[in-house]
């Protein structure tokens, strides 16, 4: 029973620190904001979006960008970059051995 507590522990300990390090990463690339700058600038040009509409976009990627750029940094409002924390899981388990 210990050993498969342990495998338990260590599976979950493994599926959250790779769920955190795929956080940071999405937390901290600003690809695919730059990609959707550039599409908002293409529909501006191809006459799909007002002028009006491009800049509350433009805005509203630029303020995602810097929030990106400042993690990159460490100079979030959140917790600094590379330390996050665990407030809850949720696990169901089901089968035999637990009845």
């Amino acid at each position: 029973m210990i050993i498969l507590d342990r495998l338990l522990v260590g599976g979950l300990s493994f599926v959250l620190r790779t769920i955190q390090a795929a956080v940071e990463r999405e937390l901290t690339d600003d690809t695919a904001l730059r990609e959707e700058l550039l599409a908002a600038q293409l529909r501006l040009e191809l006459g799909e979006i007002s002028e009006a509409e491009y800049v509350r976009l433009e805005r509203e990627l630029l303020d995602r960008l810097n929030e990106v750029r400042a993690r990159q940094r460490g100079e979030g409002d959140d917790a600094p970059a590379g330390e996050f924390r665990v407030t809850g899981a949720e696990a169901t388990f089901t089968g035999d051995e637990h009845r």
